[in-house]
């Protein structure tokens, strides 16, 4: 289900990341040029379903304040007869009055516009003979663009239901086709299915079926970008489509390397796609470690990559079947320590989070068509799906997919370690009912593993932006009900909904707080509340019950010797020797230390800064269990201030 942001949340992504592709701020006094620029701009992306336009938010020293809208009926007025007038055919968008930081802002949707009513362009400004100036503006890094007749290509492409791969280069001939490549296409079709009726055809014939040659316009037969692909020989490719090439780089440790003098080895294929594929896939199976395996009621072992070869092979086939090749630039297979990331150029047609469900969208059908055909790939729309089926066989995490539509971009990343246990799987298993995608079954883990998760970490875990992750977050704690939220705006994190879980009798490795606390309050009545929540995730924070004792006599007389005005170092002191006792949260120390929670904050916050002590939980400094605990620079501090 599509839950569109609230505008806290569109402002929160833009005071998160300056400039989004999805969002622009806009004072709002008129609905001037650059207004109308960024509605054209978001209804003709390529991929970016759309854009939000707030109005009514400014760009203040590097900053973004909510200014909001004066006289909303004539700014809404305005923008409507705009959209009808300006625009060579009139503009659907969708307005809405919000309140945001109590003044009215307006949150105008605009919506991406099908292939064939592309492109939106400004009413009498579309002028062929110069190539600057088309009155057609896309969606950039930088911001909104008026795109030159190169960069209109791929709309008009898209206007005509043709793809790339069938375009026809001018100085590309038929006998640019090497002939050994279509008998060991035929080879291995005939492998796949003996009966496949193309076999019977001559070569010729069956280069017709494919789709893959046609004439020009002097009767001449041509092969198209799809054919070079397959088909096409060393010298052509090298001629025509000089960065058709797969680049294996092999880096030793967990970062990029930019000396080119430093350790890594490189491997550059450029080959026809039919030998490249499981060239590539055996240079990356050779650097993988095996693991042994002995099958039951085998003799004879077998040893298997960390990384199961399906998913090698998959991801490969992935990268160079959705690959841009309007883009001159290679695909990249880099093998890091602990993982594998491929780029290629060319953005997911599908939204990163629905990659693997339903139907893929392919953005060369022909090419796809033929890899299938020869068992290269999954069955359509299956590959991500089988690879994350065998990737949590494997007990390995599932990959990790980054899209970007404005860079026209695609990263795929496959862990090598097996970050997720056996028992974290089984423990997701007992949410199957929920039909939870990849990152809702993450954001739980965190939140499971963590005591607590919110935006930030769930991002750094996923790879999803902002909006993404508030989805799944509000997904779990509204429609679900596994989650309970905790704070508003940037300070918002989520817990496991105990309650609920324990009502649909999913099973705990530890009894949830309620029941803790209750047990805990029966024993020591005297203390505050948050203590007592803090020891109900004694198993998160690996401290034991048996360790909140009542304090000792000389601790005691040493909170009470503090007096009104105590020196910072006596106040150090007592916060350590606390903290060493067990891990204690703001608001217990200051109903312990009798000190207001503005005196006690400061204080916590100079010695963090100071090393002293730590979160316990320093993924989430917002965490509704925050607590303290002393580092071991803390320890010696207190040993030597006691001497």
């Amino acid at each position: 289900m599509f839950l569109k942001p609230s505008p806290q949340e569109l402002f929160d992504e833009l005071r998160a990341h300056s400039e989004s592709a999805r969002i622009e701020a806009k004072a709002g006094s008129a609905i001037g040029p650059s207004v109308m620029q960024t509605i054209c701009a978001f209804a003709n992306e390529p991929g970016l379903d759309g854009g939000y336009l707030l109005l009514g938010v400014s760009e203040q020293d590097k900053h973004f304040v909510v200014t909001g809208v004066d006289d909303v009926d004539h700014l809404l007025q305005e923008l409507s007869n705009n959209c009808r007038t300006q625009f060579e055919r009139p503009l659907t968008i969708e307005a809405s009055v919000e309140t945001l930081q109590d003044k009215n802002v307006v949150v105008v949707y605009v919506l991406e516009l099908l292939p064939a009513s592309k492109p939106c362009v400004f009413e009498g400004k579309f002028h062929k003979a110069n190539k600057k100036k088309t009155g057609i503006w896309r969606r950039g890094p930088n911001g909104d663009y008026e795109c030159s007749q190169e960069e209109l290509e791929p709309i008009l492409l898209a206007k005509t239901r043709k793809s790339f791969e069938e375009v026809i280069f001018d100085d590309a001939e038929y006998e640019d086709i090497d002939p050994q490549l279509i008998d060991l296409y035929r080879k291995l079709r005939a492998k796949k299915n003996p009966q496949a009726s193309e076999l019977s055809l001559n070569d010729f014939e069956l280069l017709r079926v494919l789709r893959l040659i046609r004439k020009n316009d002097k009767n001449q037969w041509q092969p198209n970008v799809a054919c070079l692909l397959l088909f096409g020989s060393q010298v052509a490719l090298r001629r025509l489509m000089p960065m058709e090439r797969v680049d294996f780089i092999r880096i030793v440790g967990t970062r990029w390397i930019e000396d080119p003098n430093s350790r890594f080895s490189s491997l550059d294929f450029r080959e026809s796609l039919l030998t490249l594929i499981p060239k590539v896939e055996a240079a990356v199976l050779d650097t993988l470690l095996k693991q042994f395996q002995l099958q039951e009621g085998e003799l004879q072992r077998t040893d298997v990559p960390v990384l199961p070869q399906r998913v090698v092979r998959e991801a490969i086939v992935n990268a160079v079947m959705h690959r841009d090749y309007r883009v001159h630039s290679p695909t990249q297979v880099v093998r890091y320590s602990d993982r594998i990331e491929i780029y290629n150029a060319g953005y997911s047609l599908k939204p990163v989070e629905e990659l693997g469900t339903g139907a893929s969208e392919l953005r060369s059908p022909i090419l796809a068509s033929i890899l299938y055909d020869l068992g290269f790939a999954e069955t359509k729309g299956s590959g991500i799906r089988t690879i994350r089926t065998l990737l949590r066989e494997a007990n390995l995490e599932e990959p990790s997919f980054v899209s970007n539509v404005t860079g026209n971009s695609f990263r795929a990343t496959y862990s090598l370690n097996q970050l997720m246990s056996k028992e974290d799987l089984l423990w997701l298993g007992q949410f199957k009912g929920y039909e939870l995608n990849d990152n809702e079954a993450r954001a739980l883990l965190i939140a499971k593993n963590l005591g607590a998760v919110n935006n930030s970490t769930l991002r750094e875990d996923t790879n999803l932006d902002t909006l993404q992750a508030s989805h799944v977050l509000q997904r779990l704690s509204k429609e679900y009900d596994l989650l309970v939220k905790h704070g508003a705006g940037t300070a918002t994190t989520y817990t496991l909904n105990w309650t609920r879980l324990q009502a649909i009798g999913l099973r705990f490795e530890t009894p949830h707080p309620e029941a803790e606390t209750s047990h805990l309050s029966a024993e020591t009545p005297n203390l505050g509340t948050e203590t007592l929540q803090l020891r109900a995730e004694t198993s998160l924070l690996g401290v034991e019950a048996s360790h909140f004792s009542v304090l000792s006599k000389d601790l005691e007389q040493a909170i009470s010797d503090l007096g009104y005005r105590p020196k910072k170092s006596n106040v150090y002191r007592v916060i350590l020797r606390l903290c060493l006792q067990s891990p204690r949260t703001s608001d217990a120390l200051m109903s312990e230390l009798n000190r207001g929670r503005q005196l006690i904050k400061n204080y916590l916050k100079d010695m963090r800064m100071q090393d002293m002590i730590e979160y316990v939980y320093p993924e989430i400094p917002n965490h509704p269990y925050q607590a303290y605990r002393v580092t071991e620079y803390g320890k010696k501090w207190l040993e030597s201030s006691n001497e």
